[in-house]
């Protein structure tokens, strides 16, 4: 009987078992997807972690073949790996983009390894990890980084960055415009190329804050320099960009502000031509009121002579005159009266236009001037049988001037008189009311059109202007 010590080989039986059932272990509960195929592409082994990943039974897919799990265009690129792999070239991770038993796509991260016998590669062992979440947030940030892309480029209005240094790093379509300039014509270029001086400096001060942290709200305006040499304005509202706590540019959205600009410049040359005209009507209307003052003591002085020589003779203190010299006399005497009372009125509103038409205030009683005034209107309102109504109560003393009083009054009686026609009434009324005194003068006239009744206190104004009006007087009475 021969006997055959095999204590080694079971010992090496066993470490092997044991090292299968340890791989066996890792092989199913690793964190990450675990598969072998063979040189045909078809799947020999898959742990937990990669059935559960496809959505399939481990029986579904041991057996099938890997093109039934990729999309063509990852089939195509992992045949074309394998082939590199197998040329000794060797790459990093590759990802897959596969699809599950009920049709979802899932993306994986693969890393494969050859499986030899001996010299002889058999298969290929890959790790592959789901990297899903990661791709569909990669395809999220990249619709956005697209949606903002096409706002940036597309917007209205001009928008750019710049790094610290002042060097633009992109700039939108509307940017582009305003400079009259290609993106590669601007890019890389630095804001001095863009900007006068004067708005360089801002910009620079503006940048200084920025980097300070300081707070900038209100927008600034600079003055470009395009392209063609054109000056045009923008108003810009910056930020910092910032990538952690560290500021690595400016981000700028501006309008182009240059017909406002432009139209603001036009409105100030205006303004200046404005006041200069001004000025100069007022040193000419300065000129016309001295020239009036002067001239009308000059006529009145004269005036004021002949009407004095002429009443002596009216009077008949110089000698008798006869009926038709009397009538004469009279009508010399009347029309002198109407030229004295014009020349008053034109010094009246000389002194009211140069401030100095001096006031003598005492203690005034309505009653008496109203009585005068209407006593002295009488023989006038007699000539065209006008009715004079008076309605006038007992009015309290007041403090003012009387003889400009009784002008005022007497102006809005002759003027009431001169646009009524014959037999036709005024009507005066006086009362107290409250803290004031009212006086009314109303007449049967012609009336004043509501469109010029804005005017009639106006120097100089008659609602008809022509020179065949049928009403005479010098447009003075109301505006005293």
């Amino acid at each position: 009987m021969v006997t055959k010590d095999i204590s080694e080989k079971k010992k090496l039986e066993i470490s092997l078992k044991d090292s299968e059932a340890k791989y066996r272990d890792l092989f199913e509960n690793a964190q990450d997807a675990m598969y072998t195929l063979d040189m045909n592409g078809t799947f020999l082994a898959m742990n937990n972690v990669g059935i559960d990943a496809l959505g399939a039974t481990k029986d579904e897919i041991i057996g099938s073949n890997l093109s039934e799990w990729l999309t063509p265009e990852s089939m195509e690129i992992a045949r074309k790996r394998l082939k590199e792999y197998s040329n000794g070239i060797h790459k990093g991770p590759m990802v897959y983009e596969m699809v599950r038993k009920d049709g979802e796509h899932i993306w994986v991260e693969v890393k494969n390894r050859f499986i030899r016998d001996g010299e002889r590669i058999t298969g290929t062992h890959g790790i592959a990890r789901d990297i899903t979440e990661k791709i569909r947030l990669e395809h999220q940030l990249k619709e956005s980084e697209a949606r903002y892309r096409d706002l940036f480029e597309n917007a209205d209005y001009p928008m750019y960055t710049i790094d610290m240094n002042g060097i633009f790093q992109s700039i939108n379509n509307a940017g582009c415009r305003i400079l009259e300039a290609g993106k590669e014509k601007i890019i890389g270029t630095h804001i001095v190329n863009w900007l006068t001086p004067e708005s360089l400096e801002s910009a620079k001060q503006r940048i200084k804050k920025h980097l300070s942290s300081v707070s900038i709200e209100e927008p600034v305006i600079y003055e470009l320099v395009c392209n063609n040499g054109e000056h045009r304005w923008a108003e810009i509202r910056t930020r910092p960009i910032k990538e952690g706590n560290r500021i690595t540019g400016i981000h700028g959205i501006g309008r182009d502000i240059t017909e406002k600009i432009k139209l603001e410049q036009k409105l100030k040359d205006y303004r200046v031509k404005l006041e200069r005209s001004y000025e100069e009507l007022l040193e000419a209307d300065n000129v016309k009121t001295e020239f009036i003052s002067n001239i009308t003591h000059e006529l009145l002085t004269p005036l004021t002579s002949i009407r004095g020589f002429v009443e002596l003779l009216d009077d008949e203190t110089m000698g008798k005159v006869n009926v038709e010299q009397k009538k004469s006399l009279e009508i010399i005497l009347r029309n002198s009266d109407r030229l004295i009372k014009l020349i008053k009125e034109l010094l009246d509103t000389s002194n009211l236009e140069s401030n100095k038409l001096g006031l003598q205030f005492g203690i005034v009683s309505l009653n008496s001037i109203l009585s005068k005034t209407i006593q002295d209107i009488h023989p006038q309102a007699n000539d065209k049988q006008i009715t004079i109504i008076k309605d006038i109560q007992q009015l309290p003393e007041i403090w003012g001037d009387e003889e400009r009083l009784l002008q005022v009054i007497m102006n809005l009686l002759i003027n009431a008189i001169k646009f009524t026609p014959h037999t036709g009434k005024i009507t005066i009324k006086a009362k107290e009311d409250s803290e004031h005194v009212k006086i009314s003068i109303s007449d049967t006239g012609i009336g004043i059109p509501a469109d010029k009744l804005n005017s009639i206190f106006e120097r100089f104004y008659q609602v008809d202007g022509s020179a065949k009006r049928k009403y005479g007087g010098a447009g003075l009475g109301l505006s005293i």
